[in-house]
């Protein structure tokens, strides 16, 4: 029924999700756990070739450093696209809005988010994020997903399939994929499947900046997007979304370069409002270069 794809560079952690799935999927599956560490691929190509290897109707594509908690979670899956003709994709974290300011799917407005999920650090600290627009709700539908967990039936990979030619590399696969099938398919967030995600911590360094800002800018004629049953104040969350990467981004080890074409593409010299977050940002760097860190 599931065809469950991989793209692994850990074998211990392969191994270990692979033993948690067979525990806790609860209908008929196969892995297809692809080895990315010998000639290494973007995950793109590699979750494109496990989905063309997939004999089964359903697919999933999962990060290997996840443990599943939810007992038959496979036939929560199975049952959903069984109920929902119309629907075309179904993850564990994402939004019902994506931005014009480039930026990954969180956006910081409770109203807008969905997720699920415990993530555990390497000290066995945890934090959960769980944020449920709609209190007690099952599944709410949304525009873009996190890549932690992407389950489609074959037949819409088979008519949007992740972007090789574009995205060489980790970044944006996700947000992509997810919004091209959003313009054509239902997607949506369950909040019907517990997941421990044994995080290392994302980056968001100057490729992501430029494969980001490359993608935004492809699909900026789309951009703003959100949900059809939400009318969204596309001004409103533009602000709000552009000060929280601000802050988000400070922490990372970005080239004064990619800060520049960072704010040049949002033309941050029209959001007086921002310019304090501004200064954060880049004088963040500057201390930490002249720091010596």
């Amino acid at each position: 029924m599931i065809s469950v794809i991989i793209c692994s560079i850990n074998k211990i952690l392969a191994a270990q999700v692979q033993k948690n799935i067979a525990a806790t999927i609860g209908v008929e599956w196969e892995p297809i756990i692809i080895d990315n560490t010998i000639s290494p691929e973007s995950i793109t190509h590699i979750y494109n070739l496990g989905a063309a290897k997939a004999t089964h109707d359903v697919l999933c594509f999962v990060h290997e450093d996840v443990l599943f908690q939810t007992k038959n979670w496979g036939v929560k899956m199975v049952a959903y696209f069984k109920k929902d003709a119309s629907l075309g994709l179904i993850g564990i974290a994402g939004s019902k809005y994506k931005s014009k300011t480039p930026s990954g799917w969180f956006s910081g407005i409770p109203d807008i988010e969905c997720c699920n999920i415990m993530h555990v650090d390497k000290a066995g600290n945890q934090q959960r994020m769980y944020f449920n627009p709609v209190a007690d709700s099952l599944t709410q539908q949304v525009m873009v997903l996190d890549g932690v967990l992407l389950c489609c039936p074959k037949k819409v990979w088979q008519v949007i399939q992740f972007d090789e030619v574009m995205l060489k590399d980790f970044h944006l696969y996700d947000l992509d994929f997810s919004f091209r099938v959003a313009e054509k398919y239902k997607v949506i967030t369950t909040f019907e499947i517990d997941l421990i995600h044994l995080t290392q911590g994302g980056s968001f360094g100057n490729k992501w900046v430029e494969y980001t800002l490359h993608w935004h800018k492809q699909m900026q004629n789309k951009l703003p997007a959100g949900t059809k049953e939400n009318n969204f104040n596309a001004k409103e969350f533009e602000a709000i979304i552009l000060k929280r990467w601000l802050i988000r981004l400070k922490h990372e080890d970005i080239s004064f370069y990619n800060q520049l074409k960072w704010l040049w593409s949002i033309k941050i010299w029209t959001h007086i409002s921002a310019w304090p977050y501004v200064f954060l940002f880049m004088l963040k760097k500057y201390f930490k270069t002249a720091g010596g860190k």
